[in-house]
C-alpha cells in the first residue's frame, strides 16, 4: 500500500474519530482528530499532486485555518471563522475563472439549472431572514458568507452541467459541502442549538476540503459530448 492510500485511510479515520469523539464526549479523540484532520488534508495534497501550486496551497491553508481557529481564544470565535471563510471563498472565484468554458446547454440543462437555482435562492433568503436578527452585529458577515457560497454553488453547477468533467464535479461537490456546513454552522450558532447539526457539520466540512483537493489534483477533461445533448 503506497503513501497516498495510507494517508487517505488516515483522513477517513480522523473524520470518523472526530465524529465518534464528539458523539461519545471523548475530548481526546475529538480534539486531536479535529486538530490533525486539516493538516492531514493539506499533506494529502502534497502527496497526490504532481506539481505543487502556490495558489492551491494558500487556499487550502486559509480554509484549514478557519477550522483551527477554534483552538485559539481570540475574541469572537464564530466571527473570526466567518472572516477567514469569506477570504477563502473569495479566493475560490479564481477557480471559476480558470474553469470557464463557453456555455452550451440543451433544454434539460436549462431546466435543471433553473429548478436548482430557484430552490437554492428560496433557501438562501429564508435562512438569512431567519438568522439576520439573531446574528446582530455579525449579520453583514453572515450575509456575505452565505452570498459567496450562493454564487459559487450556482456558477459551479453551471460549469459542471456545461462541462460534465470529473474536475468540475469535484469542485461542485466541494462547494456543495461547504454550503451545507456553513448554513448549518450559522443556524446552529445563532438560531437553534442542535446536536445533530453539529455532527453533520463535522462530516460536511472535511468532505468539502477533500473534494477541493481532488479538484486540484484532477486533470481538466471535458466529457460532455454531442451524443448526450438529447438527454
Amino acid at each position: 500500500m503506497n503513501g497516498e492510500k495510507l494517508l487517505k485511510l488516515l483522513v477517513s479515520f480522523l473524520i470518523i474519530a472526530q465524529v465518534l469523539g464528539f458523539v461519545f464526549k471523548n475530548n481526546f479523540f475529538y480534539t486531536y482528530a479535529k486538530l490533525f484532520l486539516p493538516i492531514s488534508i493539506i499533506v494529502l495534497y502534497f502527496i497526490c499532486t504532481k506539481k505543487n501550486r502556490a495558489y492551491h496551497i494558500l487556499v487550502l491553508l486559509i480554509l484549514c485555518l478557519g477550522e483551527l481557529v477554534v483552538f485559539w481564544s481570540l475574541g469572537d470565535s464564530i466571527r473570526n471563522q466567518m472572516i477567514i471563510r469569506i477570504i477563502g471563498y473569495i479566493m475560490l472565484f479564481y477557480f471559476l475563472y480558470y474553469n470557464h468554458k463557453s456555455f452550451l446547454y440543451n433544454s434539460r440543462d436549462v431546466f435543471t439549472l433553473i429548478l436548482g437555482s430557484s430552490l437554492y435562492t428560496v433557501l438562501f433568503f429564508i435562512t438569512y431572514s431567519v438568522l439576520r436578527e439573531p446574528m446582530k452585529d455579525d449579520s453583514l458577515l453572515g450575509f456575505v458568507n452565505l452570498l459567496l457560497l450562493y454564487i459559487l454553488l450556482i456558477v459551479g453547477a453551471m460549469h459542471y452541467i456545461n462541462i460534465r468533467s470529473e474536475k468540475s464535479l469535484w469542485f461542485f461537490l466541494s462547494i456543495l459541502n461547504f454550503a451545507f456546513s456553513d448554513f448549518m454552522i450559522l443556524i446552529e450558532e445563532f438560531y437553534v442549538h442542535s446536536y445533530e447539526l453539529k455532527v453533520l457539520i463535522l462530516i460536511c466540512k472535511p468532505l468539502g476540503l477533500i473534494f477541493l483537493v481532488n479538484y486540484m489534483i484532477t486533470r481538466s477533461l471535458k466529457l460532455k459530448s454531442e451524443e448526450f445533448e438529447g438527454f
